[in-house]
């Protein structure tokens, strides 16, 4: 029966083979660990177009629902410090609403400061909403958890999970990393709420990005948001009433949200990505924390390297998931022999997730390049349309890539070392 579900819902012909073979071989390990990384379908949806968008912008579209919003003004954030500066400056003016979600919600030195302001802001009668992943942030206390609730704070898991091992959302998780304030200002990027962001913890500094949002872009991270609140079991949220200053004085930052569900919308991340990289470029810019990209991602950064363009790719010197840089070897061995440029951060981990392409579009948000981020969890982007601020990111990119070594030579690894990368890529999906 399992077999005949793999042939039925694999379009690779390989894949099914693999997963059928292995079905009738060992059935029940092999069908529990396909019920774990099943993926939903992924038909296409269908939205309406516009002639003067690029192809990318009209895939976003098709992909998410989302067009082209114009009316933002944009603050990249290149660290923590900044951006929890900014993010509790702007808490602190919260008047109506505060919408949070997070993939890890510490409780730890910085994720108790932000429990007790948000306490502050729901006693003096702000709407405060928080989502977090049951699996991310396994380790948050109940008590913590009834701390907040008592303090007029709503909260709610996403994916709560009573029997793991038998739950095929195991695999699939909400990494999205969002705040709404007032229906106007949002954040997005990479940066959870733990002191290990701002501290770097045993990594010394941690490099990342997040993204500042003031404009009608926030109105479609409160969609999301509500969204995803609602799966989760949370009540319906009354809509706000319109603010007296909705947009900022000089709007000149055009962008889209990119964002992956369950359903239609599960590849968006890895379509997008793609589709960018494919067009029309002479520089392709990529920092990852995690290269365990898919197939097809795969080619395609190698494809662009061959045909002429300017491929540069900064992953971190060292990962924080020991097996996730093994299984990554591999890959930087086939992307530096098919022309891509890599380097290794050294100055404490990298995990910030940016693209940019040449100057016209640079993605950031919470997506990695690997398996679970681009065919498996709950995501959110931004692309970002704006000359000016590409070329901060790029900037931004080669003072990273100054405190990197580049990749100049590959060493012929032994047969165990082969053996043992071999077998971290095959979890590959499940990193």
């Amino acid at each position: 029966m399992g077999a005949l579900c793999v042939i039925v819902r694999r379009l690779d012909p390989l894949s099914a083979w693999v997963w059928g073979l292995s079905m009738l071989l060992c059935p029940p390990l092999t069908t529990l660990l396909y019920w774990l990384t099943a993926q939903p379908s992924s038909a296409a949806a269908t939205q309406p177009r516009r002639s003067s968008d690029t192809r990318l912008q009209r895939l976003i579209h098709s992909e998410c629902g989302s067009a082209v919003s114009r009316q933002n003004a944009l603050r990249p954030l290149h660290n923590a410090d900044q951006t929890f500066c900014a993010l509790i400056r702007d808490l602190q003016r919260a008047r109506s609403e505060i919408l949070i979600q997070y993939y890890i919600l510490g409780c730890d030195r910085l994720g108790r400061a932000v429990a007790r302001l948000l306490m502050r802001r729901a006693r003096a009668g702000v709407r405060v909403c928080v989502l977090y992943d049951a699996i991310g942030s396994y380790s948050l206390p109940r008590r913590e958890l009834e701390r907040l609730r008592q303090s007029g704070i709503q909260i709610r898991a996403w994916g709560r999970l009573r029997f793991p091992l038998l739950c095929p959302q195991l695999n699939c998780r909400n990494h999205r990393k969002i705040v709404v304030v007032d229906g106007r200002i949002a954040y997005i990027g990479g940066i959870n709420i733990a002191t290990r962001y701002v501290d770097g913890g045993r990594h010394g500094f941690w490099r990342d990005e997040h993204l500042r949002i003031e404009g009608d872009a926030a109105a479609h991270l409160h969609e999301l948001f509500r969204s995803d609140w609602l799966s989760a079991g949370g009540e319906e949220l009354q809509p706000l009433p319109e603010p007296k200053q909705s947009r900022p004085s000089n709007p000149s930052h055009p962008l889209q949200i990119i964002h992956s569900a369950e359903g239609p919308t599960r590849h968006a991340h890895h379509r997008a990505i793609i589709e960018a990289i494919c067009s029309d470029r002479h520089n392709i810019r990529i920092s990852t924390p995690y290269l365990l990209p898919p197939p097809a991602l795969l080619e395609a950064i190698c494809i662009a390297a061959r045909s002429g363009v300017e491929v540069e790719l900064l992953i971190p010197a060292r990962s924080d998931v020991r097996i996730a840089g093994l299984a990554a070897e591999a890959f930087v061995r086939y992307c530096v022999r098919h022309g891509v440029k890599i380097y290794r951060y050294r100055n404490g981990f990298l995990h910030s997730k940016l693209i940019t392409i040449d100057e016209s579009v640079a993605i950031v948000g919470s997506a990695n390049l690997d398996y679970r981020s681009l065919c498996y969890n709950l995501e959110a982007s931004v692309a970002i349309y704006a000359p000016a601020l590409v070329r901060e990111y790029n900037s931004r990119f080669y003072t990273d890539l100054a405190l990197s070594e580049p990749v100049s030579h590959l060493q012929r690894p032994t047969i165990s070392r082969l053996l043992a990368e071999g077998l971290a890529r095959l979890l590959a999906p499940l990193l």
